[in-house]
């Protein structure tokens, strides 16, 4: 069970979503509040590309990092960042249809384990987490809506 989750239907379909998603290099022209910058760690992949054990140079607010990717499919994009102070956390983007196939659920959850994990939890630092991942979650949306 995540402990940090947010979930936003999207007017756009799943493949616009993650299109739009994976293409690190143009983040700044739509998002610029939390996930800074994504980098292909192998210059020769494409995101599309990605498969379990490429590794992504994240910054988020910052913070840099090297994350492993752990899935990279039509319906899941996730990573595996370092552990930071004893915790570590496995980022999920779920891309899925609506119901009546018209548009994109998408759901963005963190996994936190390790000794101080529950500082992550919903009643502690959780709480800007959840607001980071709502801001993100907005941006992709205003992005793929206005680009339907």
């Amino acid at each position: 069970m995540p402990f940090n989750e947010s979930k936003i239907e999207i007017a756009a379909s799943p493949a616009k979503v993650r299109e739009i998603l994976l293409d690190f290099s143009a983040y700044p022209e739509w998002h610029t509040e939390w996930i800074k910058g994504i980098e292909i760690q192998e210059k020769e992949k494409t995101s599309a590309s990605l498969t379990a054990g490429d590794k992504l140079k994240v910054n988020i607010e910052g913070y840099n990092f090297v994350a492993d990717i752990l899935e990279n499919t039509e319906t899941l994009f996730s990573w595996q960042g370092p552990p930071v102070f004893t915790i570590a956390g496995s980022h999920k983007f779920h891309i899925e249809p609506t119901e009546d196939g018209t548009g994109t659920i998408f759901t963005q959850s963190e996994t936190s384990k390790g000794f101080m994990s529950f500082l992550l939890s919903p009643s502690i630092l959780g709480k800007k987490l959840r607001a980071d991942y709502e801001v993100f979650n907005r941006d992709l949306k205003a992005r793929a809506e206005a680009s339907t």
